[in-house]
């Protein structure tokens, strides 16, 4: 019986891988073009603090410079910190600077902060005048006593203002070097 049934249908089988191969090859899905993906470790913090204040310490136990701010969220896959509303004190031998501005990012290696947004730093010095300066960007390198940036800057001294185009100074030295654009005043102080 299975001899007569295969005899009589023997020319519908290979119909059929025929038409299966066809429906296959129709019916193929397209290739997906896939993104790439989003590494979430770049993009996630290991910790988190809000109103926070940490301080570091120079090698004889007197304060370097504290940093004060509303958030600060830490990225371990580049050691940074992001910051909202950072305020930072650097304390140096005869001046304490003071310096805010509306974000920041903070480089441990070396001790670098970049300030964003409305950046205001003013120094208190005992043998000089208070000095503010204004400014949208500002860096300050700690281990290296340096500041620097490429912004528009605005320098402000009770007899005197500067305007220029990028700054660079040292801090502990007191030099400053203003890059370009510089417009200056000064009043003779008792006329």
């Amino acid at each position: 019986m299975l001899a007569r049934l295969l005899s009589r249908y023997w020319l519908l089988l290979p119909l059929l891988i025929i038409v299966v191969v066809v429906v296959d090859r129709v019916e193929e899905p397209e290739a997906f073009v896939l993104e790439e993906t989003l590494d979430m470790r770049e993009t996630r913090s290991d910790y988190y603090m809000s109103e926070f204040q940490s301080r570091k310490f120079d090698s004889r136990g007197q304060i370097e410079y504290t940093v004060k701010g509303d958030t600060l969220a830490h990225y371990p896959h580049n050691d940074r910190s992001e910051i909202t509303a950072p305020r930072v004190e650097l304390h140096r031998e005869g001046a304490q600077w003071q310096i805010e501005s509306n974000s920041g990012l903070f480089d441990t290696n070396p001790d670098l902060f970049t300030l964003l947004g409305n950046v205001v730093v003013k120094r208190q010095a005992q043998a000089s005048d208070p000095l503010t300066i204004r400014t949208s960007s500002l860096t300050v390198a700690t281990e290296s006593n340096e500041v620097s940036t490429d912004a528009r800057i605005e320098i402000s001294a009770p007899t005197w203002q500067l305007q220029a185009t990028g700054l660079k100074s040292a801090i502990d030295q007191g030099k400053l070097i203003l890059l370009s654009d510089v417009i200056g005043r000064y009043e003779v102080p008792g006329l």
